[in-house]
């Protein structure tokens, strides 16, 4: 919190600026945004271009709009992540001062802050933060181009977009590769360096939105190490618009790669082409190697090169479904012709490297504070995998975590035995005997017990793939989504005991 912040927010009687913010309408608020967003969908789908331009302008303009947008980035995972001017909008006064100071007419861009992150491979990938007045400037343009994209983005893409999974992309390479008759060689696709290599003159180009807003965060530059560097490709990792746009450079490869074969309905028949794409990984199915590499190679590097993006060539393969690929996290790969999607050994292996990182790194901590790390991850990944033949493998994990978990125990106490050990750290539930527990003291003040989380306790559920030509924005399709949502119903786990 900077100090400005904390005076808007010191005690005593609220500030004037605090009271609009605190007595805003939010159902109110958010139902006109949602009018506008489904209008300027309506007018994307019958192509009336000049519609969606003044409808933008009335939402990015509107005081609804800019309301929604300051409240979406001062209540999300980075609220608290300053950009290079070290300021957050913490208090209620702070946001609507931030609500007030977007103004299109003297808004400015401010470089971004680059972090790293590190990658699964060991390498590290750089983050800009934006400032949060830039912040809500792109939250507000993306509840402005998102009903756009909406409309014009390809069936079976799925990353980044609302109402839609990495599970939902599974299941499609399930329906693309499950039958007898189904394709039989699959192109894994990667970009290289896909967010940071997009042509900026192509974003000015095609995408339906202010074009000098748009300039502004391209060319906004970046800080790292006390250093200003120019932005002259590629949209930053960590902006909120940068998903969107993305999408928007990348929707069309569908299309593309079906007319890679020419417009016979034969061909196309014969072929079995499917694309399967989440945010800049993809992969496309077809009946024959041959036509992969001949026609639909050659057609997606046009596309790309259209973007100022290029394959990896180390990375992108042709497979035969029988060797199996890896994608978005799990395997899918065909056993004597029956197709099982499992979670893939990358995976596998990155969730046992963090559990043992965990437990090395807390050798003197208590029971309690380790199962409350370890549980978050162990119930994140099963969660993740739920929709898959990952039964097995839950049990191999439940398993490795075991003795991983014995030998901490075992370490703390060399002068015990055995028997000694296992009464100390573990319980009975049910016909499991060894169940890594301790008691915990609740808020209420009562003795509960607190268990480790078992991935086998996360039941193996079919994910239904939600429709391909379904649209948010689109009134079509409201009872369609209110079903879809309250289909969706929380895991049963077994027993009653607490899960941290």
């Amino acid at each position: 919190m900077t100090a400005h912040d904390a005076e808007v927010s010191g005690a005593g009687a609220p500030s004037r600026d605090a009271q609009m913010w605190d007595h805003a309408n939010w159902s109110h608020i958010e139902a006109q945004v949602r009018r506008l967003q489904e209008r300027i969908a309506k007018a994307t789908r019958e192509g009336r271009w000049g519609k969606v331009k003044a409808l933008q302008r009335l939402l990015t303009r509107s005081h609804s709009g800019k309301m929604l947008a300051v409240k979406r980035v001062t209540e999300n995972r980075g609220k608290r992540t300053p950009g290079v001017d070290g300021r957050i909008w913490s208090s209620s006064a702070a946001r609507w001062k931030g609500v007030l100071s977007l103004r299109h007419r003297s808004y400015r861009a401010m470089p971004l802050r680059r972090v790293y992150i590190p990658k699964s491979n060991g390498q590290r990938r750089p983050l800009g933060i934006p400032c949060m007045r830039c912040r809500a400037m792109q939250a507000l343009w993306k509840l402005a181009l998102e009903p756009v994209e909406e409309t014009l983005a390809d069936p079976n893409s799925y990353g980044f977009r609302p109402e839609r999974s990495t599970a939902d992309a599974i299941e499609q390479c399930f329906i693309a590769l499950a039958r007898q008759a189904s394709s039989e060689w699959v192109l894994e696709g990667d970009i290289r360096g896909c967010f940071d290599n997009f042509s900026h003159l192509w974003f000015l180009e095609h995408i339906p939105m202010d074009k000098t807003v748009l300039r502004k965060w391209l060319e906004a530059g970046y800080i790292d190490e006390g250093t200003l560097f120019e932005s002259r490709a590629g949209t930053p990792q960590g902006g909120i618009i940068s998903p969107v746009i993305a999408n928007m450079a990348l929707d069309g490869l569908e299309a593309a790669v079906h007319a890679s074969i020419g417009i016979s309905k034969l061909a196309r028949r014969t072929a079995k082409l499917n694309v399967i794409r989440y945010a800049d990984d993809f992969v496309v199915t077809c009946a024959s190697k041959e036509v992969l590499e001949s026609c639909v190679l050659p057609a997606i590097r046009r596309f790309m090169a259209d973007r100022g993006l290029e394959l990896s060539e180390e990375k992108t393969r042709i497979t035969h479904i029988t060797e199996g690929f890896d994608f978005l996290g799990q395997n899918v790969r065909k056993y004597g012709g029956k197709l099982l999607i499992k979670p893939a050994k990358k995976s596998i292996k990155s969730l046992l490297d963090k559990v043992r990182e965990v437990i090395k790194g807390n050798a003197g901590a208590t029971q309690e504070a380790l199962i409350r790390q370890l549980n978050p991850l162990i119930r994140g990944w099963a969660m993740y995998h739920r929709h898959v033949v990952a039964k097995a493998t839950f049990s191999l994990i439940d398993s490795h975590i075991w003795q991983l978990l014995w030998k901490w125990a075992v370490r703390r106490h060399p002068t015990k035995g055995a028997r000694w050990v296992r009464r100390r750290y573990f319980r009975t539930d049910g016909q499991r005997s060894w169940d890594f527990a301790t008691d915990e003291t609740r808020a209420d003040g009562s003795i509960g017990s607190l268990r480790l989380f078992r991935a086998m306790t996360v039941a193996i559920m079919r994910h239904v793939k939600i429709r391909a030509p379904a649209n948010p924005f689109d009134p079509v399709w409201t009872s369609y989504f209110a079903r879809r949502r309250a289909a969706k119903h929380p895991v049963g786990l077994s027993g009653a005991t607490r899960w941290c």
